[in-house]
């Protein structure tokens, strides 16, 4: 008799399956015991289990990629609100409650993105930085031709948006005498870019310190006369250029 119970439960086993399939089969969750055909069996309830926790990352991360992509839009939006008025205005012109009222939003949603109005100004001053070095020269920079390309590249993107950009040259000199505005030394990346130089190429001097200070030097000249209005874009550039062409005895 035992023995007849035991083939009827084997024999029971394959339909009990097939209404456990048909039971998950059809969304509904019953609290019947899991049925295991092997050690490396997964029941359907740890299957549903894990979609459901795909499914729930997925809604995870497509909120946070929405949220990030809506920082971005605002935060470009504040931005491009802050050029509009430095095109028609001076430093002073940027406050936070004019940003606010151009861009639609209130004062308080401004400071999350910037808390000062310097922080602001970085902000734009990096982005024009990050344009330069994004389009650097397709040269070698042991090219003889290395440095023009790259002041070339330096007053496309400096005149690009001048009224903006001498702006933000005189912000940036009042920061730094002030201890405000803490900035690369162009010196210091000028002089980088001279050492790949060979030194038979360095027009100014063989020395790259020397050479990268004589330039900043004649370039500071020209760029504060640029941002304080005493030149044109094209009187810019053409003193710019002339800097390459220097020598020192």
């Amino acid at each position: 008799m035992a023995e007849e119970r035991s083939a009827a439960q084997r024999a029971a086993r394959p339909a009990d399956v097939g209404l456990r399939l048909c039971s998950h089969v059809n969304g509904k969750r019953r609290s019947t015991p899991h049925l295991k055909m092997g050690p490396a069996d997964v029941t359907f309830s740890d299957v549903t289990h894990v979609v459901a926790e795909s499914e729930a990352d997925q809604r995870t991360e497509a909120r946070r990629e929405r949220a990030d992509r809506e920082r971005s839009e605002v935060r470009a939006r504040i931005l491009e609100a802050a050029r509009e008025t430095l095109r028609g205005g001076t430093m002073f012109d940027l406050t936070m409650q004019r940003l606010a009222a151009d861009v639609g939003l209130s004062r308080q949603t401004i400071y999350r993105y910037f808390p000062t109005v310097q922080e602001i100004f970085r902000a734009l001053s990096d982005e024009v930085i990050s344009e330069i070095y994004s389009n650097l020269p397709d040269l070698p920079p042991s090219d003889p031709d290395y440095m023009s390309a790259f002041v070339d590249v330096a007053l496309s993107v400096f005149c690009a948006d001048s009224e903006v950009v001498r702006v933000l040259v005189l912000t940036s000199a009042i920061g730094r005498a002030t201890g405000d505005w803490v900035q690369v030394d162009p010196e210091q990346v000028l002089s980088s870019a001279l050492s790949a130089v060979s030194p038979e190429h360095r027009r100014v001097s063989r020395d790259p310190e020397v050479a990268a200070r004589v330039l900043v030097t004649y370039f500071r000249g020209a760029l504060y006369g640029w941002a304080a209005g005493f030149l044109s874009d094209a009187e810019f550039a053409q003193e710019v250029r002339k800097a390459g062409s220097l020598t020192v005895s």
